[in-house]
């Protein structure tokens, strides 16, 4: 009885005194699996974890890249977290690009003292996620046009997405695929009223977006967007 005071003693001691003791232990396990829209596993990814929803910033905490199973684990303090799955293929941070891979909207996670937490991801790329919309949502009315710069020149390599309020969240409403050379964008959308702006980067930041408010009711041709930007040469700034 004697010994097992002591021991409590030390140990309430020693979280006090030795700096980081009392955050080891109140420390819990993260893991799961990144997969893709196929249910295949992937690797390499990386898990993006907040401690508040505001995504759009470095990140508190990030895992190890996930294993050739897609699995990830990492052990976090004791708290509230938001996560995302992401794979980049270039820099490690900064906005996503084409090839880039994004879960969508933050997970939230409650880290307890003892125990696990365990959450599956699935990640897309912005051609998958407009080729998803697609295939499920076929009785969408269809709006494409172009992209164009100030001067009227085709933009490529960015995206129309549509929002059915201005504020703006981690994954549009509704989004198209990077656009070709010839600045071509279509999007899916149901009957309402949405606000349709463009993104050179994914997720889209606030001063990259210019919203015009549109009424769908039906399919829509040639509504075209100008970008705020003007290229050099065919180049986009």
């Amino acid at each position: 009885m004697l010994n097992n005071i002591m021991k409590i003693a030390v140990m309430i001691y020693m979280a006090l005194v030795v700096p980081g003791m009392a955050d080891a232990l109140e420390k819990a396990v993260f893991k799961g699996n990144v997969l893709d829209v196929k249910g295949s596993a992937v690797p390499g990814a990386e898990i993006y974890i907040y401690d508040s929803p505001d995504t759009r910033r470095p990140a508190d905490f990030i895992s190890a890249m996930t294993d050739n199973e897609g699995g990830f684990i990492i052990t976090l303090p004791q708290g509230q977290y938001w996560a995302v799955a992401r794979v980049r293929q270039g820099e490690k941070y900064g906005p996503l690009m084409p090839g880039d891979k994004h879960s969508g909207e933050p997970v939230e996670v409650e880290i307890e003292r003892t125990g696990s937490f365990e959450q599956n991801f699935t990640v897309m790329d912005l051609i998958e996620s407009a080729r998803l919309i697609k295939k499920t949502r076929e009785d969408y009315f269809i709006i494409k046009g172009l992209i164009v710069d100030k001067k009227g020149v085709p933009v490529s390599n960015v995206y129309a997405f549509a929002n059915r309020g201005m504020d703006m969240r981690e994954i549009p409403d509704y989004m198209s695929a990077w656009t070709n050379k010839e600045g071509q964008y279509r999007l899916y959308m149901p009957e309402g009223r949405y606000y349709v702006g463009y993104a050179s980067e994914f997720p889209p930041k606030l001063q990259n977006k210019m919203l015009v408010e549109i009424e769908v009711r039906n399919d829509r041709q040639g509504f075209d967007i100008t970008a705020d930007i003007i290229q050099d040469d065919g180049q986009q700034e």
